[in-house]
């Protein structure tokens, strides 16, 4: 070891951080296992004049997604090493988006674990270019289907979205038109409107195609 690096350790599962910890602080390195009870203080775990190494879980307990905390540790001058459970490969690929340098599973074999660390503490990449370059661009790919796929939905009234969403429910026209004190003429205009911008031939292919595409959970009934 040529360099004693700062290594924050943000991780919900105490016991996994303080294991960690200590062998990193055997093998000569600075290091904190960061309070999650107060995330204004994780930024201050980074001291701007010390190399530093975040360890950081993506998924935080209470605290939520990490992702969004990654740029502040970059802001701040600390590299990002994500130590996560997490198999999505896109969740993954947005973490390196955001600016970490990497990302390993939590259940790989200590020792494993342990070398990747210390590779990444050292400087070395712990993720090859091409790797990263491949994910990124899948993730763009990813990010271009979801906005194709709502997009159709986005051509929906607040009416017509209410509409597919009671549709969803399983109630009919004319228990929608009665629920609302509408008539049912009205209720078929606007499941009309919704098949012809879904572009769809039936009720049950549009509440099939909304719900694939993820757009009923915040629709108000």
């Amino acid at each position: 070891m040529t360099t004693r690096t700062r290594i924050v350790i943000v991780e919900d599962h105490r016991l996994l951080a303080e294991t960690v910890g200590l062998a990193l602080q055997v093998e000569g390195h600075d290091v904190v296992v960061a309070d999650l009870e107060n995330e204004l203080s994780l930024l201050g775990a980074v001291a701007p004049d010390e190399h530093t190494l975040v360890l950081l879980d993506l998924d935080l307990g209470p605290l939520g997604d990490a992702t969004r905390l990654i740029p502040s540790f970059v802001g701040a001058g600390a590299a990002v090493l994500m130590v996560t459970g997490v198999r999505d490969q896109m969740r993954l690929a947005a973490t390196l988006e955001a600016g970490a340098i990497g990302y390993l599973a939590k259940d790989a074999p200590f020792e494993d674990l342990l070398a990747t660390v210390l590779r990444a503490a050292s400087g070395e990449a712990v993720i090859e270019a091409n790797t990263r370059l491949e994910l990124l661009a899948e993730l763009r790919r990813h990010r271009s289907a979801e906005r194709d796929r709502h997009a159709p939905f986005e051509a929906l009234t607040t009416r017509e979205r209410q509409v597919l969403a009671a549709l969803a429910d399983g109630k009919s026209v004319e228990t929608i038109a009665s629920e609302w004190v509408v008539s049912p003429a009205t209720v078929r205009t606007q499941v009309r409107g919704i098949l012809t911008k879904l572009d769809v031939n039936s009720q049950l292919a549009a509440v099939a195609k909304a719900r694939a595409a993820g757009v009923l959970d915040d629709v108000a009934h």
